[in-house]
């Protein structure tokens, strides 16, 4: 208040004094409203003109120029709105000065000198020379507005030559990476028996720490009791004034998830009901489960994005309690905060839940096995993931049409090479994890060109090549790294020649494969830039009855410690022959997988039965 105004009216932005030419016509306009102005208007015109003849009167006889005349006639034009005028009078008066001072530095009198400068000035005030004027500053702009358009161009041309490379560059780093599938509105399901557990398996799945995870799962349960079509007070219909949904969304965060449920999932989604018994009819469990999964997703999506503050500060929590205070505080900064209850639903979800196995199976595309554990060491404490849109559909991976490289290919293919000590049964993971862009791909694919692939999470170049003539149980080329093609070709080989059915569900993932893999599968998929399907050396085998599900493993112990399949009679030995076969090759089947053969030996306990050679 100490910087209002005291007077009214005062620095409006408007002045009431008059500009300064206007005190040269007092009264112009108020009488009259012929175009002549009338006779008070012919008295003021006559009167300036004799105002401005005796100001160059004086001039003359104060300076004896012409040009000092010339200079302020120009003034006077140009004050009054006549730029030209001006620009010519100021013009001609320095070229009649510059005209008596090359005169005088001839040596010739003054007098002839002032005369030759006076006869320049008016030469310089005719109209032929506004014309040259005019005409000198018409030529002017246009060199000025052609050399614009010459930059420009060389510009453009330039870009043009930088930006095609760059551009093709990031398109064969995403070689054969996948299109989203149009239609669905989110995941196929969520994992669990409940609302709760379906909560508490999809945050673990998504990075959260258990502690972290029961710190949030106690503010939900303080906020909506796990009803995400709970409204605030129990009302028939939600109202973006007050809270709604599983963490009761409020004011503009309440419009901006009502907008994406509308979006994304429909209108009847966008219902107050005090309790799940309460549904419309037509509102199924897999409805439900469509919410539930899409709330979920939608809040660490707002942690990660308008409100990743909070987002980083309940990632550096490490107990239930300042979990639990972390995202009442920074997330929810709820109006009725009961910190106590909020700690205990906490803690005892916490209690309930930890240690629990991560769920087997949940949301993952359908015809396609998907390997939980596919990592050989403990994968890193990650940040959560947020999708880029919290209801896009998991992408259908495709391969057809890929094809390019950025990188030339050598004249060298792969190989499998044993470890330096030659030690039979050794893997050379060094020479496996070694950057294969450089080299061709063998007879019997086609290059596929190159793209970033992942190993343990550290990005490396490597060459694509796809099995020629032959597509997985996805119609959809199998594909697969350069270093280990060679020894996949000879391995399939072999496999037809001895009538060994090898139908493959997946091969190569890129890495938004395995993003969009792990969003839909809590638990369910390797964490995305540690599976060896980004790495193009692991490849999962259809075809058995079996339930695909992780250690679904038989009595039958291997050496190498493979997870047997749990199946007998025609379908145990034809996994029996894909495993030998697959060691004469070089690969292994995964310690609690039986449909995964991969190059690269991961799961939980592989280096405790398989020598290895890191380099």
């Amino acid at each position: 208040m100490a910087d209002e105004h005291q007077s009214p009216g005062e620095d409006t932005g408007d002045s009431s004094t008059p500009e300064g030419d206007a005190l040269d016509s007092p009264g112009s306009g108020d009488l009259g409203s012929g175009a002549d102005g009338g006779p008070a208007a012919s008295a003021a015109s006559a009167g300036k003109a004799l105002a401005k003849k005796g100001a160059e009167t004086g001039v003359k006889k104060a300076t004896g120029s012409d040009m000092a005349v010339s200079a302020l006639r120009g003034a006077q034009k140009a004050r009054h709105g006549d730029l030209m005028g001006g620009a010519q009078d100021v013009a001609a008066s320095g070229a009649g000065a510059l005209t008596t001072a090359a005169v005088v530095s001839t040596g010739i009198g003054a007098p002839v000198a002032g005369v030759a400068g006076s006869a320049v000035t008016g030469l310089a005030q005719t109209k032929a020379f506004r014309y040259v004027l005019m005409t000198v500053a018409a030529l002017g702009i246009g060199a000025l507005v052609l050399q614009m358009v010459v930059v420009a161009s060389l510009s453009a041309i330039m870009l043009g030559a930088i930006i095609p490379p760059i551009s093709q560059a990031e398109i064969l780093s995403q070689t054969c990476t996948e299109s989203s599938a149009p239609g669905a509105s989110g995941p196929d399901a969520v994992v669990g028996s409940d609302i709760e557990e379906k909560a508490w398996n999809y945050l673990r799945g998504a990075g959260y720490t258990e502690e972290q995870t029961a710190g949030v799962m106690g503010n939900i349960e303080r906020e909506s009791g796990f009803n995400p079509f709970i409204a605030q007070g129990g009302a028939g219909v939600p109202n973006v004034s007050s809270g709604w949904g599983l963490v009761q969304w409020t004011a503009d965060r309440h419009a901006s998830v009502r907008d994406a449920v509308i979006d994304k999932l429909g209108e009847r989604f966008y219902i107050a009901a005090p309790n799940i018994d309460q549904l419309p009819g037509s509102m199924t469990e897999d409805d439900v489960d469509a919410m539930v999964l899409f709330q979920l997703r939608y809040i660490i999506t707002e942690l990660q994005t308008n409100e990743q503050a909070a987002g980083a500060h309940l990632k550096s929590t490490t107990t239930v309690e300042e979990a639990t205070r972390s995202f009442e505080e920074k997330y929810e900064r709820a109006g009725i905060v009961a910190i106590d209850k909020r700690i205990s639903y906490a803690e005892a979800f916490y209690e309930q839940y930890a240690g629990s196995p991560t769920p087997d199976s949940g949301g993952t595309e359908s015809n396609e096995v998907v390997d939980s554990t596919d990592t050989q060491d403990p994968a890193p404490e990650t940040e959560p993931l947020a999708p880029a849109d919290v209801a896009d559909t998991v992408a259908s991976s495709t391969t057809a049409g890929c094809s390019g490289s950025s990188i030339a290919p050598g004249s060298g293919t792969g190989s499998v090479k044993p470890c330096p000590e030659g030690k039979e049964g050794c893997v050379n993971i060094a020479a496996l994890i070694k950057p294969s862009a450089s080299l061709s791909c063998p007879a019997g694919t086609t290059d596929e060109g190159t793209t970033t692939a992942y190993y343990k999470g550290q990005g490396k170049a490597i060459r694509l090549c796809a099995l020629e003539g032959v597509t997985d149980a996805n119609v959809r080329p199998i594909v697969m790294n350069a270093t280990i093609a060679p020894a996949f070709v000879s391995f399939w080989a072999e496999a037809e020649k001895e009538g060994l059915d090898l139908t493959i569900t997946s091969s190569f993932r890129s890495h938004a494969k395995q993003q969009a893999l792990y969003a839909s599968s809590p638990g369910g998929a390797a964490r995305p830039g540690w599976s060896n399907h980004e790495f193009g050396m692991a490849f999962d085998i259809g075809g058995f009855s079996t339930s695909y599900s992780r250690n679904n493993c038989g009595s039958t112990q291997t050496p190498e410690g493979a997870c047997s399949y749990p199946g007998t009679g025609t379908e145990l030995e034809r996994w029996k022959s894909i495993r030998a076969l697959g060691l004469k090759h070089g690969m292994y089947i995964h310690d609690q997988e039986f449909w995964h053969i991969e190059f690269l030996p991961s799961g939980l306990h592989r280096d405790r039965n398989i020598d290895v050679y890191k380099g």
